[in-house]
């Protein structure tokens, strides 16, 4: 019954490494990140809601963009009518906010002297007509006194290496937090016993593992009481 439960506990020890290392890449700093993506985005969707004045455009943008973003922005998609200027839907949303999905698919990069980048890749659906095949969509924002104001957009079609860093990052870093977690699972004989061969396989592995050894568990237990 302690062999048992041994494993049991090791068990739900890699599933608590495995857990804090997914919700560790998104932190709550990411959030805030996503947040402000999302309210910048509305605020260029509002400016096709009604005409506004040039003035008016400023202090709708100005809190979310760098001037040199809203000029850009704005030749893109700004039209002016004789009610004032207003924006159209488009199949070419350059410098609007991308459609991230804002899960484990939209990731953040941290930069230097402030910066992050925000990117996604997107894949193309077979099954739906699409103007644009398997590609990548980024923003860059700046951290200023008074909070993050995106400064620069792109859409490239290669992953762009400052992705290709951020995956290669990442791989090692889940290595590394595996390694450690085997190490200090078979410094415990039951738990290294137990622990190392669901590194390759935990999504099938683990839920098997836990239901044999509670149903082994509770037989036991009810030969105990007999």
């Amino acid at each position: 019954m302690l062999k048992n439960m041994s494993g049991i506990i090791a068990i739900i020890t890699i599933i608590f490494f495995g857990s804090s290392y997914a919700s560790a890449e998104q932190s709550p700093g990411d959030q805030e990140v996503y947040s402000f993506l999302k309210d910048a985005f509305q605020s260029q969707l509002s400016l096709g809601e009604k005409h506004h004045s040039l003035e008016e455009i400023d202090q709708i943008l100005d809190p979310y963009f760098t001037k040199e973003y809203q000029q850009s922005f704005q030749k893109e998609h700004l039209f002016k009518e004789e009610a004032g200027y207003i924006t159209y839907g488009t199949d070419f949303p350059t410098y609007y906010i991308p459609f991230f999905s804002y899960d484990e698919e939209t990731k953040v990069v941290k930069g230097k002297d402030g910066e992050i980048i925000v990117y996604e890749f997107f894949a193309s659906d077979e099954d739906m007509p699409s103007l644009y095949d398997d590609h990548y969509e980024y923003v860059k924002l700046q951290e200023t006194s008074t909070g993050w104001i995106v400064k620069d957009y792109g859409f490239e079609y290669e992953m762009p290496d400052f992705v290709k860093s951020n995956e290669n990052e990442r791989e090692v870093s889940i290595v590394n937090t595996f390694s450690k977690t085997d190490v200090s699972l078979n410094r415990i004989y039951p738990f290294g016993m137990f622990a190392y061969p669901f590194f390759h396989s935990l999504p099938v592995t683990i839920p098997m593992m836990a239901s044999h050894l509670l149903q082994d568990f509770n037989q036991k237990s009810f030969l105990v009481t007999r």
